[in-house]
């Protein structure tokens, strides 16, 4: 199952939590992603990691005909009540359960640096998409560009380095310039555009912010394993506090997000 086992458990934990507070906040890049790749009216539209599907709601209502696949059997249940119209299924991106050349347009906000295979998940991205269609990628963009990276650092001071010669990771391992357009290339996948786009993320409070972007999120879940929750909440506590107003509310940005459109 490629890496869909792990990270289905690690996403699926507070599933509603993300789809309801995280999700939403990257609408910017979501919508950016649909206009460079043309969505509308009639598009047969693939969203891959579709997470609680809001990136698939956005599409449905541009009129596209939507199918959205995510490891986590939460994040599915969860979009099947939020979004009309679509059909969601629980799967693996490194194995699509679909025919050669099914849709025109494959999307993926924010997912494709969660596969366990980069390359063959791309190799599957391609294959599924129609000769004359359009494979669009997004993710967050360079550290500097990114106010967030603060509570990543915070985060990172207090879980163990990974191990020696372990494949680098992390939030940013696919961020600098031309490194995902390399994958596409080594996929066969052609880069045809790129863009970025701006998602400021904003909270009403600690425990919301502390719920949706850090316990729901799936790297988090794995680390309260390793370090307890505690751990990792007091560390990001303090990270997040120069970000915060007299109300008590939490703003973050600008996050710059970067993707990019190819052809099969």
């Amino acid at each position: 199952m490629g890496s869909a086992k792990i990270q289905g458990q690690l996403w699926g934990a507070e599933a509603d939590t993300w789809s309801q507070i995280q999700e939403p906040q990257h609408s910017p890049l979501f919508v950016a992603m649909l206009e460079a790749a043309g969505v509308g009216a009639g598009t047969r539209l693939l969203d891959v990691g579709c997470g609680g599907g809001y990136s698939s709601g956005l599409a449905s209502e541009r009129g596209a005909r939507v199918t959205g696949i995510d490891a986590s059997e939460g994040m599915i249940d969860y979009a099947r009540k939020a979004v009309t119209g679509a059909e969601f299924l629980v799967g693996d991106m490194e194995h699509l359960p679909f025919e050669d050349d099914s849709f025109d347009i494959v999307f993926c906000g924010n997912s494709v640096q969660y596969a366990g295979d980069l390359l063959a998940a791309l190799g599957e991205i391609r294959r599924v998409c129609k000769p004359d269609g359009c494979v669009v990628a997004g993710l967050f963009g360079p550290p500097e560009s990114v106010t967030f990276t603060a509570v990543f650092k915070a985060i990172a001071a207090v879980v163990p380095p990974p191990p020696a010669g372990a494949k680098p990771g992390g939030p940013f391992a696919l961020s600098a310039p031309g490194v995902l357009a390399g994958k596409f290339d080594e996929a066969g996948l052609s880069v045809i555009s790129s863009g970025e786009a701006d998602c400021p993320f904003g909270y009403a409070d600690f425990e919301q912010f502390w719920a949706g972007a850090c316990r729901a999120g799936g790297p988090v879940q794995h680390f309260m394993t390793v370090v307890g929750e505690e751990k990792l909440r007091s560390s990001v506590d303090a990270a997040r506090k120069p970000f915060t107003a007299e109300d008590g509310s939490i703003a973050f940005g600008p996050n710059m997000f970067v993707y990019i459109t190819a052809t099969p």
